[in-house]
C-alpha cells in the first residue's frame, strides 16, 4: 500500500501529494501549543478543490527544539533536559493515521519525506529514536483551526449561541474519548486545548496524540508505556495532569485502574478552561449543572473518577442546538419518513438562529447535496413517492441556504450550487421545477452568461409547452430575469415561444405574455421588434379577456418609441380607437390616454414635416434667385430660354408650385432684363424707393387671384376680369399690354422677332353661357401642343361676360385671329421635347 502511494505521489516533497499546500503558514511552528507543527492551508487537486489543512514539521528543527519545561520543581526529576520535540511529533505522526472516528481529527494523507515508500520502511513506535532527522513530516487533515483561535473568533455579542456551540464541542470530545477508552482501549494522555481542533461547522475534533498509551499493560513497571512516562511531564501542561501523574506515581495506574481515569481529570480541567473564556457566553462561570460533575471528575483517587459517557446526560447538553447537530450526524441512517420531517423543520430552525451560518454551510449543505445526488440523479428512484418527497424537502432548504449564506460569497455558490443546476432541471417533477423557477432571480445573479444560456434557459424551455397551466405561467414569469443575459439564438427561440403563448387557452397566460413582450422590447433586435411587438399588441387588443386588452394598451404606450410615425398613423391608432367605446371602463380610459399621447407625437411629426418642406422650397427659391442673378448680370433682357433638353411641363409645374406672390410693384420691370422684383416702397426725402429684399424672378409665385380666376385681380387695372378675353391675358392695343403682368417678353420672344399671341396656339372653345364666373368649364383641359414658339397653348372655355366692381358690364373684345407659324419656325423653336 505504501509503495503504491509512493508511486502515485512520485517524490519526497509536499508537491508529490495530491493536494495543494500553500507555502505560507497560518500558524508558525514556534507558536505556543503548536508542539513544533506549522499549520498551512491546503486544497484537493483532483476533486472539487475542497478546503483542507496541512500540518508540517521539519525534523531537523524538531530535533533542536527542547520540550516545554514544567514549572513544578517536584516534577523536575521526571524531565530530561536533552528531550526534544522530535520523538513526540513522530509518535503523533504514526498514531493519527491509524485512528479513524467522526470525533477524531481525520487525516487524509501523511508523508515522511525521508521514507516516501516501502523501499526504506520507517521505524516503528518502539524505534522512533532510530528515525532519520533530515526530512519533513506532513499531515493533511480536514479543515480545522486550534481551539484557542476558535474561542478568540467567537462573537462576544452572541452569548447564547456561543454557549450552545461550546456545549456541542464538549459533547464531541466526550464521544471521542469514549471511543478511545471503550473501543481502542487507549488513554489519550494529553487532553488539553493544544489537542483540540475545531472544524468550520463547529465540531470539536480530538488530536495531539503525542502521549497516547494503553493502560495496565505488562511493560515491566506496570501502567503506561515508557514513552508516556518519559515525555508526559514535558509535553502535557501541568494543569491537565492528574495528581498521580504530577507526583510520578505511575504504579497507581495499574491494570485494575480504569483506562479513563487520567483523561477524566484532564477533561474536567478543559471544561473549566473553555467555559471561563470571555467569549464563552457564560459570564466566566461553569454552568451550574456541571459544577458537581467536575468535582467528581477531579477526584484524587483514579478509581473514583466516573466514566465519561454518563456526563452527556447533563442538562447542559440538552438544548436545541445539540439535538439538531446530533440528528444531522445521524440523518443518513434515519428512516426516510423521519428524515423528511427533519428536513422540513430545518428552514424554521435556521430562521430562528438555532443553527448558525457555519453549520448551515459546512454541515447541512453537504448533506443536502449528497442526498440530492443520490435520489435526483437516479431516474428510477424518483418514481418512488418517498424519494420524490425527500427531494421536495431538500430543494427549498438548499436554496434557502444558498440565498441566505452563499449569495454573499460567490466562490462558495459556484462550488456548491452551480454544479447542481443541470441536475435540478433534469428532474422530471413539476414540484421540483416550480421550486427551482421561484429562485430564478438568485440563479441569474450568481451564474455567468454562459451558464445561464446553457444550463438554465435551455432546459427550462420545456416548461413553455408543459401541459400544466400554472407551470407554463411560472416559466414565463421566471424567464423575465434571464432576458438581459440571453444570447441572440436564445432570444429568437424565446420569441417563438411567446408567439405560441399568445394563443394559450389560459387567459392569465395570454395577459402575462403581452406584459412580458412589453418589458423585453428593449432587449430585442430591431428585426425581432418589428416582427413581434406590434402584431402581438394588436392581437392582444382583440382578446376577449379584459385585463389582456388593458395590458396591450399599456404596452403600446411603453413601447411607442419603437413604432414609426407612419405605423402609428396607419396601424396603431386604427387598432386603438375602437377601444374608446370598449365595454370595460378601464379599457376605454386607457384607450383615450393612448390616443391622446400618440396624437401629440403625430402633431409634432406633422410640424416637422411642414418645416422640412418649407426649408426645401426656400432652398429651391434661393437657387432660382442665384440663377437669375447670374443670367441677368449682363443687363440685357428677360429670362433665358429653357434648354432644348428641358421639359416644358417640368418648367410649368415648377412655376405653378412657387408659393410667394409678387408685390405691388410686380408690374414694373427690374433693371436686369425686365424681371419684376418684389419691393417695399418707403417714403424718403428724394422720393426714391428702397427695395426691402433681393429681387425675385417674375412669376415666382401665383395664386388663383393672380391668374384672375373668379374676379378682378390686383394685376389687372382694366374693368374686365377672368379669362374670358384674350385681351385680358395679353393686353389690348389701347393699353399696350402694360401693367397686366402678362407681357410676351415674360415668356421669352421668339428668335425671329415674331410677336404672336401667347395663347394663340391654344385650341379655344366657345364660352359656356351657363358657366360660373371665375371658374373653368367642365370641359377645360390642359393639352400639350406638338410644337410652338412660345409656351404650350391651353384649351379653355370662354368665360361669360362679367361685371366690374361698379356694376357696369364689361364689353367682350373681339378675338384676334390666330396666326400660324411657318414650318421653319416650328422646327427651330427650341421645344424639341414635344
Amino acid at each position: 500500500m505504501a509503495s503504491w502511494l509512493g508511486k502515485m505521489w512520485g517524490g519526497s516533497h509536499s508537491s508529490s501529494l495530491p493536494y495543494n499546500i500553500k507555502s505560507d503558514p497560518i500558524s508558525a511552528p514556534t507558536k505556543h501549543g503548536s508542539h513544533g507543527w506549522a499549520i498551512h492551508e491546503a486544497s484537493d487537486k483532483k476533486s472539487d478543490g475542497g478546503e483542507l489543512t496541512a500540518f508540517q514539521a521539519n525534523k531537523a528543527e524538531l530535533a533542536k527544539a527542547p520540550l516545554r519545561r514544567t514549572s513544578s520543581l517536584a516534577n523536575a526529576k521526571y524531565s530530561d533536559t536533552s528531550q526534544t520535540q522530535l520523538i513526540p511529533a513522530l509518535h503523533h505522526f504514526h498514531r493519527i493515521k491509524r485512528l479513524i472516528h467522526p470525533r477524531i481529527l481525520r487525516a487524509h494523507a501523511t508523508l515522511d519525506t525521508d521514507y516516501p515508500d516501502d523501499t526504506k520502511p520507517a521505524p516503528g513506535l518502539d524505534a522512533l529514536e532510530k528515525a532519520a532527522i533530515t526530512g519533513t513530516l506532513i499531515i493533511v487533515t480536514e479543515k480545522c483551526m486550534p481551539l484557542d483561535d476558535w474561542l478568540e473568533n467567537l462573537n462576544p455579542h452572541t452569548p447564547q449561541p456561543n454557549a450552545a456551540a461550546i456545549s456541542w464541542g464538549i459533547h464531541n470530545i466526550v464521544e471521542a474519548l469514549g471511543f478511545l477508552h471503550n473501543q481502542a482501549k487507549l488513554a489519550h494522555g494529553m487532553v488539553c486545548p493544544d489537542a483540540v481542533f475545531v472544524t468550520p461547522s463547529g465540531d470539536f475534533k480530538l488530536g495531539g496524540f503525542d502521549l497516547i498509551t494503553p493502560i495496565g499493560i505488562d511493560d515491566g513497571g506496570g501502567g503506561p508505556t515508557p514513552h508516556f512516562r518519559k515525555y508526559e511531564g514535558a509535553v502535557c501542561p501541568a494543569d491537565y495532569r492528574s495528581p498521580e501523574r504530577a507526583s510520578g506515581r505511575y504504579d497507581v495506574l495499574q491494570q485494575s485502574t480504569p483506562v479513563h481515569s487520567i483523561d477524566c481529570f484532564s477533561l474536567a480541567a478543559l471544561i473549566e478552561y473553555v467555559y471561563t473564556h470571555p467569549n464563552a457566553g457564560t459570564n466566566g462561570q461553569v454552568p451550574t449543572p456541571l459544577k458537581k460533575a467536575l468535582v467528581r471528575m477531579k477526584n484524587d483517587s483514579p478509581k473514583l473518577r466516573p466514566r465519561l459517557a454518563p456526563l452527556l446526560k447533563c442538562p447542559v447538553f440538552d438544548n436545541p442546538y445539540v439535538k439538531a447537530e446530533m440528528f444531522l450526524d445521524e440523518v443518513m441512517s434515519k428512516p426516510v419518513e423521519e428524515k423528511i420531517m427533519f428536513l422540513q423543520s430545518l428552514p424554521d430552525v435556521l430562521n430562528r438562529g438555532s443553527l448558525n451560518e457555519n453549520v448551515a454551510i459546512h454541515k447541512i449543505l453537504p448533506l443536502l447535496v449528497m442526498g440530492l445526488r443520490a435520489t435526483a440523479g437516479n431516474e428510477s428512484a424518483m418514481t418512488q413517492d418517498v424519494n420524490r418527497r425527500e427531494t421536495l424537502a431538500i430543494v427549498p432548504l438548499l436554496f434557502q441556504i444558498a440565498e441566505s449564506y452563499l449569495a454573499k460569497t460567490p466562490e462558495l455558490f459556484q462550488r456548491h450550487i452551480t454544479p447542481l443546476v443541470p441536475l435540478l432541471f433534469a428532474i422530471n417533477d413539476r414540484g421540483v421545477r416550480g421550486a427551482v423557477l421561484q429562485k430564478m432571480t438568485l440563479l441569474e445573479s450568481q451564474l455567468d452568461t454562459s451558464a445561464i444560456n446553457s444550463a438554465v434557459f435551455e432546459p427550462m424551455c420545456s416548461g413553455f409547452s408543459d401541459s400544466s397551466g400554472p407551470l407554463r405561467e411560472l416559466t414565463l414569469k421566471s424567464t423575465i430575469v434571464l432576458v438581459p443575459k440571453l444570447n441572440h439564438s436564445n432570444l429568437e427561440k424565446l420569441v417563438r415561444y411567446l408567439v405560441r403563448l399568445q394563443s394559450d387557452p389560459e387567459a392569465s397566460i395570454r395577459t402575462n405574455t403581452v406584459i412580458f413582450i412589453g418589458k423585453i422590447a428593449p432587449n430585442l433586435t430591431d428585426m425581432s421588434r418589428q416582427k413581434l411587438i406590434l402584431p402581438a399588441f394588436m392581437r392582444s387588443m382583440k382578446d376577449p379577456f379584459t385585463p389582456c386588452r388593458l395590458s396591450a394598451l399599456r404596452a403600446v404606450l411603453s413601447c411607442q418609441e419603437y413604432f414609426t410615425q407612419k405605423d402609428v398613423a396607419e396601424k396603431v391608432l386604427p387598432a386603438v380607437v375602437p377601444h374608446t367605446l370598449d365595454a370595460a371602463n378601464d379599457v376605454r380610459a386607457e384607450a383615450f390616454k393612448v390616443v391622446d399621447t400618440l396624437l401629440v407625437s403625430l402633431r409634432t411629426e406633422s410640424k416637422k414635416m411642414a418645416k422640412d418642406e418649407a426649408d426645401r422650397i426656400s432652398a429651391a427659391t434661393c437657387g432660382m434667385k442665384s440663377a437669375g442673378s447670374s443670367e441677368g448680370g449682363g443687363g440685357g433682357g428677360g429670362i433665358a430660354a429653357s434648354p432644348a433638353s428641358g421639359s416644358y411641363l417640368s418648367g410649368f409645374s415648377s412655376w405653378m408650385a412657387t408659393s410667394s406672390q409678387p408685390s405691388e410693384g410686380s408690374n414694373e420691370s427690374s433693371g436686369d432684363g425686365g424681371i419684376p422684383s418684389k419691393k417695399t416702397m418707403t417714403p424718403a426725402s428724394n422720393g426714391a424707393s428702397t427695395p426691402k429684399g433681393p429681387a425675385a424672378p417674375k412669376f415666382s409665385s401665383l395664386s388663383l387671384s393672380d391668374a384672375q380666376i373668379g374676379g378682378a385681380s390686383k394685376y389687372n387695372n382694366n374693368s374686365g376680369g377672368g379669362w374670358s378675353d384674350d385681351e385680358d391675358l395679353m393686353g389690348s392695343p389701347a393699353t399696350g399690354g402694360a401693367g397686366d403682368g402678362w407681357d410676351d417678353d415674360d415668356f421669352g420672344a421668339s428668335p425671329d422677332g415674331n410677336d404672336d399671341d401667347f395663347f394663340a396656339s391654344f385650341a379655344s372653345k366657345p364660352a359656356n353661357p351657363g358657366g360660373k364666373v371665375g371658374s373653368l368649364g367642365a370641359g377645360s383641359r390642359l393639352t400639350a401642343p406638338r410644337k410652338a414658339t412660345g409656351m404650350s397653348s391651353m384649351t379653355s372655355r370662354a368665360a361669360p361676360q362679367m361685371k366690374s366692381s361698379s356694376g357696369m358690364k364689361i364689353k367682350k373684345q373681339p378675338k384676334p385671329a390666330v396666326k400660324k407659324l411657318p414650318a421653319s419656325t416650328l422646327m427651330d423653336d427650341g421645344w424639341d421635347d414635344f
